[in-house]
């Protein structure tokens, strides 16, 4: 389990990735989203990846960044419609209802933005080199693919508008 950020910016982040590991990512964040809720008892659920380190820090003891992190996962799935995917209108459905869930206890929630954390087998890193510890986990990843990556996304022009 996987939060792919290169960016602070949910947007860039979402952009950067393939179409394959975007789709992924948006289920990914959905069933973290679910985990954490289920272990504050908010909904019924399976709690066993709790103990999962990326969701261990989303979680972040019992005040989970639940807020930005629905915000990444909105991002993320608006990126994956942007280009053309298809989405279940139950799983559609799905996420309004975490949309309403999550704003009707949204003052349970930390509010602060989610902290950068790279977790990749034995390797953790916090902060801004997590960004880019995922891009390189990024680029390894489309070279060993089987299947071109399709994204287009051009990094550089966006961390130039995000400069100025």
């Amino acid at each position: 389990m996987q939060i792919f950020r290169v960016s602070e910016n949910h947007e860039i982040s979402a952009r950067y990735l393939d179409n394959r590991r975007l789709s992924k990512q948006v289920l990914e964040l959905y069933q973290i989203i679910r985990v954490c809720l289920s272990a504050l008892n908010i909904i019924d659920g399976n709690i066993r990846y709790l103990h999962h380190p990326i969701v261990k820090h989303v979680y972040n003891e019992g005040h989970p960044y639940m807020l930005d992190c629905f915000a990444m996962l909105k991002v993320m799935d608006d990126e994956h419609t942007r280009r053309g995917c298809k989405r279940s209108e139950t799983f559609k459905k799905d996420i309004d209802i975490l949309a309403t869930i999550i704003s009707e206890h949204k003052h349970l929630f930390n509010t602060a933005a989610l902290p950068p954390l790279y977790v990749y087998g034995p390797d953790k890193i916090y902060g801004e080199n997590a960004y880019i510890a995922y891009q390189n986990l990024l680029y390894e990843k489309w070279l060993n693919d089987k299947i071109a990556p399709r994204c287009s996304f051009k990094i550089n022009k966006i961390m130039e508008k995000e400069n100025e």
